[in-house]
C-alpha cells in the first residue's frame, strides 16, 4: 500500500457513500481549520473520500479550494482498505463499529473474512454471530444510539439496554439521579425484562410492580442505600422463598438479643453456609457477655437455618 500526503481539490473528487455516515458523532462546527486530513482512495476511475467525509463537505461549503489529505494510491484489497480506515478512526465508538460493519458488507466483503480479520481490530471477538448483533444497533432509535455512544457502552451492555428501548428517558433518569453506574443499571434492566417475560407483562408494568419505576426520581443521600433497596426488591421478586427465609432468620437473630456491638451477616442467597460474626469488646466483661450469648442454644440453632 502506498500513501502520501497532498492537497486535494474540493471540486473533482467524488464521495464514497459507503463511509459517509462515519463518524457517528461529529463536530459540525464551521471553523476553517480541519483538525485531521481527510482520507482518500485513488480508485481506477476517480479519487474517493473514505475518511472524514463531513470535513470535506464543510470545506466545499466554505468554497475552500483544497484540503489536506492522506491519499491511498495503491491498495491490494478491500480488506486492506478497511483495515486502514479502522486505524484512521481509532478509537471507534460502538456505533462507528456498526457503521463500518455495514459498509464492509455493502462492499462485498465475506462475513467470514470480516469476522476473522476485522472484528479483532474492532476489539470484538472473531465470531460471525456478532456481526448481526452489531448491525442490529443500526436499527435502534437515534436517541438510544446516542445513549450508547455517550455512555461508552460495550456491545453486551448495549444489547441489554435495548430491552428498555421504549423507556430510555426513565433509564437516563435512573442513572443520573441515583448515580448507580452503567453495570448496575444494566443489571436492573435485565432483571425487570426477565421477570416481565416470565409473567407475560410489559416492561414498565413490571418495573412499577417491583417498586422500581418511581425510584428513577427519588433522591438518595447515599447511593449505596439505593443499591441495597433495589436488590432487595429484585430478590424479593426473583427468590420469594429465600426472601422469606432471610426474614425468618433476621427475626430469630433479633430474639437472641445480642449486645449492640455484635454484627451478624449471612449470604442472602444461602449459597454459602455459615454466619459472619464481628464484634468489639473493650474489656473482659464485655467479651464474656458476648461469648455467653453466642454459646446459647438459641443462637446455635440459627446455624440450622443456613
Amino acid at each position: 500500500m502506498k500513501i502520501r500526503v497532498k492537497e486535494l481539490t474540493t471540486i473533482g473528487p467524488t464521495i464514497h457513500s459507503a463511509f459517509s455516515a462515519l463518524p457517528f458523532q461529529r463536530d459540525e462546527g464551521s471553523g476553517s481549520t480541519l483538525l485531521k486530513p481527510v482520507l482518500a482512495y485513488q480508485s481506477p476511475s476517480c479519487i474517493k473520500i473514505v475518511g472524514n467525509i463531513h470535513s470535506f463537505i464543510q470545506a466545499q461549503d466554505r468554497k475552500q479550494p483544497t484540503v489536506p489529505a492522506y491519499l491511498i494510491e495503491d491498495s491490494e484489497s478491500t480488506l486492506e482498505l478497511l483495515q486502514l480506515i479502522i486505524e484512521y478512526y481509532h478509537p471507534m465508538s460502538l456505533m462507528d463499529k456498526a457503521l463500518l460493519t455495514r459498509a464492509a458488507l455493502d462492499l462485498g466483503l465475506p462475513r467470514s473474512a470480516f469476522a476473522e480479520s476485522l472484528l479483532p481490530l474492532l476489539e470484538l471477538a472473531p465470531r460471525e454471530k456478532l456481526i448481526d448483533q452489531v448491525l442490529y444497533l443500526l436499527d435502534l432509535p437515534l436517541q438510544l444510539q446516542t445513549f450508547i455512544v455517550d455512555k461508552e457502552l460495550s456491545l453486551k451492555r448495549a444489547l441489554i439496554f435495548q430491552r428498555a428501548e421504549p423507556h430510555l428517558d426513565w433509564v437516563t433518569r435512573f442513572i443520573d439521579n441515583l448515580k448507580i453506574g452503567i453495570n448496575m443499571t444494566a443489571e436492573i434492566i435485565q432483571n425487570i425484562w426477565e421477570l416481565a417475560s416470565l409473567d407475560d407483562v410489559d416492561f414498565k408494568s413490571k418495573a412499577v410492580e417491583l417498586g422500581l419505576w418511581e425510584m428513577a426520581d427519588t433522591v438518595y443521600d447515599d447511593n449505596r442505600l439505593a443499591v441495597m433497596e433495589i436488590r432487595q426488591k429484585i430478590n424479593a421478586a426473583r427468590y420469594p422463598t429465600l426472601t422469606k427465609a432471610g426474614e425468618d432468620l433476621a427475626d430469630e437473630l433479633a430474639s437472641v438479643e445480642l449486645p449492640a456491638k455484635v454484627r451478624v451477616k449471612w449470604d442472602p442467597q444461602f449459597e454459602e453456609q455459615g454466619l459472619n460474626i464481628a464484634f468489639h469488646a473493650r474489656n473482659e466483661d464485655e467479651l464474656d457477655a458476648v461469648l455467653e450469648k453466642l454459646a446459647t442454644n438459641k443462637f446455635k440453632n440459627l446455624f440450622k437455618k443456613i
